[in-house]
This record gives C-alpha cells, structure tokens and sequence, in this order.
C-alpha cells in the first residue's frame, strides 16, 4: 500500500530521500583523514592528560569547536554557567517527547505525550534539566506544556510518519577518540535514519538558521564516517517552529573539510585549554551573552558600535 503525504510531509520525503546522482566517496579516505588529524596532534600531545580514565581525556563536543573557531576568549571563560530556563528548555522536552513517540505502540495525544516527557526528565536526577523543571509553578509548567505540545503538533503534521523500516534510531551517541584515547570528541545525533551508505543524520531545531547548525552536522558525518567507514549519504536540519529542511549532501570535499576544521579548532583547543596560549579575540554577536564582556574592552568597543549602529 501506497503512504499518502500531505504537501510538507512530501517536501521531506522529496529532500532526504535517496536520488541517484550520488557523490563518490574515495576508498581509504578515512583512513587518510584520521592520520592526517593525528599527524596534526603531534606538536601538542605532551600538553595532553595521560587517559588512563574517562575523566582523564581531553573532550570536545561540536559547541566547543564552533566557540574556538569564533572567539577564543569566549572559549576559554566567556561560556559562563549554564542555566536552564523556559525559552531553552523546549527543545530538550520536544526531543524527548519526539523520542518516545517513534517507539510507542499505540498513538497518544500529543499534550498527553509533552506531559510524560516533562515527568519523566523531571524525575531523572542525572539530567540537571531536572532540577530547572521540578521548581516550575502549575501555571509556568502549564505553559511550558502548551508551548511544547504546539511544536510536537507541528512536527507531527509536517514530519512524514518515521516508520521502523527507516531504522530511526534517536538520541544515539556519536564518538571519535584520538591520540590513544587521550581526546574524545563526542556528540549526540537527535535522530538518524537507515544504515550506511544510506544514513541520514537529522538535528532537530527551535531556534533561527545558523551556518553553525551545517558545521555541527558535517562534524557529526565525519565522526560517523571515521567510525565506520562508510559516510552517511546526507545531513539535515529540520526546524521545529517554521518546518524548513536545510539539508546537504556528504561528499569528499565536505568531510575534507570538516576534517580540516576539526583538526584546527582541536589543536587551538588544546593550546588554550592546556598549553595556556594567549586567545584571539573576535568580537561578534556572542559579545552579547560572554559572560567576560565587561572586562573585555575589544567586546566592550564591538557592543557600543553595535548598539550605536542600531540606534541604542
């Protein structure tokens, strides 16, 4: 039997479907890749930490390599402590009640499912989302819930049917150790779908487009490919609230070059972090949320041309 889509539905399945002009992938391109990225480490492995344990690794995550390749000051202690609140908490809830939903067995309201979702990360002690959530009063948690479950409707009217023949798999862990198990660069895949060479990797988005979201999904087809082998045949990024699809196809020159970032931004990594390197500084739109700003007079400088500019 034939499945019927509605028009956004069929934009999806017309976008990561599979074609028949495929790029070709070079035979031993991976191997080539990882050496040429632990040839890269060579000049910083005495600044590493042993490995003889998890805790004793040098960890990058796709959000460190894109601060390193951005401000390095931001990188090093512009971060600051992160909190959860209402406006960064739904994708979380969303992802979650997108995860349970794949495997349920019987369909449930979407409220009904936001609800669960909520109840079970606010009971999960190991996910500091918990701590945030169990402090919301019955009418924040009431809008939290309404907000939520109009994504997941979205999503559930824009978003083919994810069929278990597709092989969805949610939430899956992504992993590249280097330099002995000295460096982990890990991840986390909101969804992918299929095998290798037909894999998709999906991320779910609530916010606005950013070229960062291709450099997270490219990062994320490198590391599969050098785990495997084989690279998935496309990255997508698919936003929640406006149910756009920015999707590519994974080809030599792509993961080529997200090899050559990877192995930049990890080297400066390991210099600032652990070499104690003067960082370069380059003031842009994550002045705004640096929490060194007021003691960086280059950010300082940017901001007031910033706010000049827009007539603050």
């Amino acid at each position: 039997m034939t499945e019927t889509y509605n028009p956004a539905q069929q934009k999806v399945i017309d976008m990561l479907g599979r074609s028949s002009d495929r790029p070709e992938i070079p035979t031993g391109l991976a191997d080539e890749l990882r050496a040429d990225i632990e040839n890269s480490l060579l000049p910083v492995l005495h600044l590493l930490p042993d490995g003889s344990s998890y805790e004793k690794r040098f960890f990058l995550n796709k959000q460190g390599v894109t601060n390193v390749h951005s401000c390095e000051g931001f990188f090093i202690g512009g971060q600051g402590e992160f909190e959860w609140t209402h406006a960064n908490c739904k994708g979380t809830i969303v992802h979650k009640t997108i995860e349970v939903s794949i495997n349920l067995r019987q369909p449930m309201p979407p409220t009904d499912l936001v609800e669960e979702s909520i109840s079970r990360l606010s009971n999960d002690s190991s996910k500091s989302i918990s701590e945030f959530l169990v402090t919301l009063d019955e009418y924040d948690r009431a809008e939290l819930v309404g907000e939520c479950s109009g994504l997941f409707t979205r999503f559930t009217e824009c978003f083919p049917p994810i069929k278990n023949a597709w092989i969805p798999q949610v939430e899956s862990s992504l992993a590249l150790n280097l330099a002995g198990n000295r460096i982990r660069i890990g991840g986390k895949v909101d969804l992918a779908l299929g095998r290798p060479p037909d894999k998709v990797i999906i991320d779910f988005k609530t916010g606005h487009p950013s070229l960062a979201h291709h450099d997270d999904l490219r990062l994320y087809a490198l590391i599969d490919f050098l785990a495997l082998g084989q690279a998935p045949r496309k990255v997508a990024s698919y936003y929640l609230d406006s149910t756009d699809v920015h999707q590519e196809d994974i080809s030599e020159t792509i993961l080529r070059s997200a090899a050559r970032r990877l192995q930049d931004g990890l080297v400066r990594a390991i210099e600032l972090k652990l070499g104690g390197a003067e960082p370069v500084l380059r003031p842009a739109a994550l002045c705004r949320w640096c929490a060194i700003s007021a003691d960086c007079p280059t950010g300082l400088e940017y901001l007031a041309q910033r706010n000049e500019a827009e007539g603050w």
